[in-house]
């Protein structure tokens, strides 16, 4: 496992939930990334979501050993498809009120009640139908589908924020994921596929920003609206935690998927804006990924905290030569100056 120097994380063992059968079933080997503490200045405003499972997780938070409460009364397995009755609200909360979690949309992917016989076993010829969504299940909120295709949008997910600080200046969100094929963020201008995905592949640091990353949606109090990427976004810290046997198709065969889990940063510079009254970061995820935690940072104050992008090495050339083409200019300067 790798871990960058910007942040520091706690590690513990946790359990992935997997639709391969008729049951969920559970297997073991996740790495879990606390999302911790930035270094914002200023009034700050934190809250963070890590346990979003069914059950009672105890995770070490900042340092602190904390135990939460189960997330009840929201759909399971075969109830994917359903609305949330209510939000997640974050559960450790500094400098004021408590955020909220929230189901956007379901996926695309295959899944539902009619998918199953009676006994349990699989109906072949009621293969498709409406798609599921994320839900609390075992280990983590977990975006479940029957689907044999790779990069199939698994269902949207937002934090929302009603009572951002006054003067907002940058925004900071965290999001740890476990990958399925090489996917976490829904790609769309990759379609479904059955070529296994990069995000497995990334290296821990900066990374450019894509529009797929999270999206930042501002209201403002003329009730205009307006939809940001991410200034600054950067993969903290990932590792690689073995497979698990996921279905390919209404015959119930397994394929062995390899599992990642990242934990991403994004950051919003926000001092050009002002007059924010609320905001919500929306991003949407792929089937069986596994969201295991997020936390969310905001101050009166930009200071950055997630690294900027390392230039290409063409950019490197371009500006190598740029400076080149400045020392000849200041030499012929220099020299006329003298004659």
């Amino acid at each position: 496992m790798t871990t960058s120097s910007r942040f520091q994380f706690a590690f513990a063992t946790l359990a992935v939930v997997a639709a391969s059968t008729a049951q969920a079933q559970t297997y073991t080997g996740i790495q879990d990334a606390i999302p911790t503490a930035v270094g914002l200045t200023g009034t700050v405003k934190d809250n963070g979501w890590y346990n979003l499972t069914a059950s009672a997780q105890t995770k070490t938070v900042d340092g602190v050993s904390q135990t939460f409460a189960a997330n009840t009364g929201y759909p399971t397995v075969f109830t994917a498809a359903n609305a949330w009755s209510k939000p997640i609200a974050s559960q450790v909360n500094t400098g004021g009120t408590a955020a909220a979690l929230n189901k956007v949309a379901n996926g695309n992917g295959t899944g539902g009640l009619n998918k199953f016989n009676a006994d349990g076993t699989r109906n072949s010829t009621a293969w498709g139908g409406t798609g599921f969504g994320p839900y609390p299940a075992g280990d983590s909120l977990y975006a479940i589908s029957f689907s044999n295709e790779y990069n199939t949008k698994g269902g949207t997910l937002g934090v929302f924020e009603a009572n951002p600080v006054a003067n907002l200046g940058t925004v900071v969100f965290q999001l740890e994921l476990g990958n399925a094929n090489g996917y976490d963020f829904y790609e769309p201008t990759v379609g479904a596929t059955t070529t296994l995905g990069t995000a497995g592949s990334r290296q821990v640091g900066s990374l450019s920003v894509t529009n797929y990353f999270p999206t930042l949606n501002l209201t403002f109090a003329d009730n205009s609206t307006l939809s940001l990427s991410a200034d600054f976004a950067e993969l903290a810290a990932k590792g690689f935690n073995g497979t698990i046997p996921m279905p390919t198709g209404p015959d119930g065969s397994n394929v062995d998927e390899p599992i990642w889990i990242n934990l991403y940063a994004f950051q919003w510079d926000l001092t050009s804006f002002s007059n924010v009254t609320s905001y919500n970061i929306t991003f949407n995820v792929v089937e069986h990924t596994q969201t295991y935690a997020a936390r969310l940072t905001q101050s009166d104050v930009f200071t950055q905290v997630v690294a900027a992008p390392v230039p290409e090495p063409q950019t490197y050339a371009m500006m190598l030569a740029g400076l080149g083409m400045m020392g000849v200019m200041l030499r012929r300067r220099k020299a006329q100056a003298t004659a």
